[in-house]
């Protein structure tokens, strides 16, 4: 067991990792580094080898921290009216902003630190209710009107979210996850007590005070919930509509209060729909194909507000509240602001080696401690290291409080990232060149960074076009995108038309972008890459559905090679595998025993890239060849998320660029997985992929050598034989590592490389990794085996059997299919366990 860490060098570790240039640091700072990396010390606290993976702060799911917490964003979001109907406030930027309902200029009620969310006006319009991002949690606040300090209502370490006033004002409503569910608490102001109303989320308290409207599950439905109302103070909660819902639904009361207005995914947008209280049929108010968010009814109930993403970031409109076409909507356009403190410009522009213009992610950290993207961006943040970053095409302007800002840029990982600081003077514009230089030109060597799991559209509140995203592949340098179409629960996530089989319009000689599927399935995700038709249907295991039996996901990977595409396994483990019932959760081990999967992502988003190579690891083990790949598994719509190529692939490709060479690629195994760190390996002059065959007298040892560089700290090379780590390379300078020595490789098998670092600002995962598809040793014409890793894999099928047996099925045929697979599989490591028993 490693000892706990010094608190003091944990700051230190920190500082290093959140700074960017490596000429800052001195030489004693340096050895302190590498004696913390060496150590392991720092890798506890950060998780690393003990099966950390999911990137979330506040420690809820993807969906919950993607889709119901709220953003920053660089346009109108959450619009509440003021009682006399003139002014409405919305958060924007970190901040609560208000403004006449036509448009104009916006006042900000609020400053940094902290983050500003979802307004809610008093109903007496002298105060307004918020949420705020404070010493690193979701808190309930209250500003006054006309802006100041804001009053902390609530301070619980668990999220406190969505806050509505009482119609009397006495009392807030809100949301809060203290007690490890999201429950609907209220707040009476005079006493500062609370008291838990229901289960549920999104509650808007009727004009009467009578009625509590929100958002809860529906048992035996998908999605985050249906509509509820309930008699308050303690009424029986009564559905009045059901759909499949992904938190957007936020209902909001008419005035009369006899309606609601929500939002609704019904018709494949979101879109503004009104139902009655009572229950019913519900109308649709807008018709448009990019999607409405939070409307709210003016106070007269002639008009609502409610964002649109149509234009990429949010915009905030008017209309009707009978609805009707976009012609009838008013935009309430923002043309002017005034900030609480007084802000300055920097000019932001990013250059490459040869002083052209380069594409590139950019941090700006204000003087307020809060970061700021230019208008019209497209404000993200790093949810793993809570870094805040937007997406730069050429040179931008952002607005920042007055006084030292930092600016950084990146661009993927084989450029050095750079940084300025500067000081920001009042009114005034300060201009930041910075130059990226190569850290390596792997292009130049043949080998491409790609990624085999993107999704551009996932229920994001920015509005992605083709050309937006594209120019987050080309920022983030990565070459080869596959964005993949697919089905969460039973919404479609992408556009349908996307699958073409060819790369998409936008794609360069350099940069190419192609559409292709990924099948989830209650046994595994399969990603399809260069296909050209759908498989049907795109989910199998799916309660609530016609397609609730476990299926069997080996027709996907038949048909995406029958398309002349590759398919292969996505996110497998998302923690350790540390007996066959775990592994039993995917069907990879039987999948590769029938000769199905091109790759294996040991690197992802939503698994953990040491769990998922140990297993891979087990299956190479068993003889089987697969190469190790990466990919992300990001929402590129969506706020709080990483870019695209967090999780990259680097593939060898022979001659040009070109989907069909990459993939070509992997299929060869000339691969490396990473996070952040360039790995290269060779084996006797061989690389990643390729195959040595010696007699059974050749001598027992081959020639290693492996070097890492890396724009972020590594703490750790190691060459991995047959599974098992048999040489250590711990860090000197964290960011070049080297081996280079003879292994032993006395029973034939395989030898691969990986690297293993913390977290930093330069990673977007959870933490540093590279690993090597293998080089494979075979001694005597016969292949290694291992006979315990076989066995392991018949114990995990017959786990997986155990768990499926009940089903429930469609008919006894199906279930018979689903156990004949099971059966060839297990045979399969039954022979090969046999093989390993017998002498040599």
């Amino acid at each position: 067991m490693r000892s706990a860490p010094d608190p003091a060098d944990l700051m230190f570790f920190a500082r290093f990792t959140n700074s960017c240039r490596r000429s800052s640091t001195s030489v004693r700072e340096r050895s302190r580094l590498t004696r913390l990396l060496a150590s392991g010390a720092v890798l506890v606290v950060l998780g690393v080898g003990e099966g950390h993976a999911g990137p979330n702060r506040y420690g809820h799911s993807d969906r919950v921290e993607r889709h119901l917490l709220p953003m920053v964003s660089t346009g109108p979001l959450d619009p509440t009216w003021h009682p006399d109907g003139r002014t409405i406030a919305f958060a924007m930027r970190g901040d609560i902003w208000t403004m006449a309902a036509d448009g104009g200029r916006a006042t900000a009620l609020t400053a940094g630190p902290a983050y500003h969310f979802e307004p809610t006006w008093s109903p007496d319009g002298r105060r307004i209710a918020l949420t705020m991002d404070i010493d690193g949690n979701l808190d309930i606040g209250i500003v006054e009107a006309n802006g100041g300090g804001v009053r902390r209502v609530t301070n619980d370490a668990a999220v406190d979210v969505e806050p509505t006033w009482a119609p009397d004002g006495s009392a807030l409503y809100y949301v809060s996850a203290r007690g490890g569910s999201f429950n609907i608490w209220r707040r009476v102001l005079s006493t500062d007590t609370d008291e838990r109303v229901v289960r549920g989320i999104q509650p808007t308290v009727s004009p009467d005070g009578r009625q509590l409207a929100f958002v809860a599950e529906v048992p035996g439905m998908l999605g985050s919930g249906g509509l509820w109302v309930m008699d308050l103070p303690a009424g029986t909660p009564q559905l009045i509509h059901d759909e499949e819902s992904e938190y957007r639904a936020r209902p909001t009361w008419t005035p009369d209060g006899h309606s609601l207005l929500f939002v609704s995914d019904e018709r494949g947008s979101n879109d503004v729909m009104i139902v009655s209280a009572s229950g019913g049929n519900p109308i649709r108010l807008t018709m448009d194909e990019r999607d409405e968010y939070a409307p709210v009814a003016s106070p007269d109930g002639k008009r609502m507000a409610f964002v649109s993403n149509r234009g990429g970031p949010t915009t905030l409109y008017t209309a009707p509240i009978g609805g009707g076409a976009r012609d009838l909507w008013r935009a309430a356009p923002v043309h002017t602001t005034l900030p609480r403190r007084a802000t300055g410009q920097v000019r932001v522009r990013v250059i490459g080696p040869d002083g052209l213009a380069m594409p590139a992610r950019v941090s700006v950290e204000a003087s307020d401690g809060r970061a700021y993207a230019p208008s019209g961006g497209f404000h993200r943040v790093i949810a793993a290291t809570e870094t805040h970053y937007f997406h730069a095409a050429g040179a931008v302007t952002v607005e920042v409080p007055a006084g030292r800002t930092m600016i950084e840029a990146v661009r993927g990982f084989e450029f050095v990232p750079q940084r300025d600081t500067l000081d920001v003077p009042a009114g005034g514009v300060r201009t930041v060149t910075l130059r990226l230089a190569r850290l390596l030109d792997l292009p130049s060597r043949g080998w491409y960074s790609g990624d085999t799991h993107v999704h551009d559209l996932h229920q994001g509140q920015q509005g992605l076009t083709h050309a937006q995203f594209f120019d987050q592949l080309r920022a983030e340098d990565l070459h080869v995108t596959n964005a993949l179409v697919h089905m969460d629960g039973t919404r479609l996530m992408g556009r349908w038309s996307d699958l073409t089989g060819v790369a998409h319009p936008l794609s360069t000689p350099q940069y190419i972008l192609q559409y292709g599927q990924e099948y989830r399935g209650s046994l595994g995700h399969i990603s399809m890459l260069g296909v050209k038709r759908y498989m049907l249907p795109f989910t199998g295991g799916v309660r609530g559905t016609a397609y609730a039996q476990p299926e069997l996901d080996a027709w996907y990977l038949d048909s995406a090679r029958a398309q002349g595409g590759i398919g292969g396994f996505g996110h497998p483990y998302f923690s350790t595998v540390k007996d066959p019932a775990t592994a039993a959760s995917t069907l990879i081990p039987v999948d590769i025993a029938l000769g199905r999967g091109d790759f294996y992502d040991v690197a992802a988003l939503w698994s953990d890239e040491i769990a998922s190579s140990d297993l891979y690891f087990r299956l190479l083990n068993c003889g089987f060849r697969i190469a190790a790949t990466a990919g992300t598994d990001n929402f590129s719509d969506v706020g709080r998320d990483p870019p695209p190529g967090a999780d990259r692939t680097y593939v060898k490709v022979r001659g040009p660029l070109s989907l069909a060479s990459w993939m070509a690629g992997i299929r060869a195994q000339r691969t490396v997985a990473s996070t952040g760190p360039l790995l290269e390996l060779t084996v006797a002059g061989r690389e990643p992929g390729d195959s040595i065959a010696l007699s059974a007298g050749a001598a027992t040892s081959v020639p290693v050598r492996a070097v890492a560089h890396s724009i972020a700290p590594m703490s750790r090379l190691e060459v991995i034989v047959n599974g098992r780590v048999l040489h250590t390379v711990t860090a000197v300078d964290s960011l070049q590592l080297r081996f280079d020595a003879p292994v032993e490789v006395p029973a034939g098998g395989w030898i691969a490389a990986r690297v293993i670092g913390p977290s930093s600002r330069f990673i977007t995962d959870s933490y540093a990794f590279a690993q090597t598809s293998p080089v494979y040793v075979v001694r005597g014409g016969r292949r290694f085996v291992s006979a315990e890793d076989a066995q392991f894999f018949m114990a995990t099928i017959d786990a997986i059997r155990s768990r499926s047996e009940r089903g429930p099925w469609r008919a006894p045929s199906e279930r018979a299919r689903f156990m004949a697979a099971l059966d060839e599989a297990r045979a399969v490591y039954q022979r090969l366990a046999d093989d390993a028993r017998r002498p040599r």
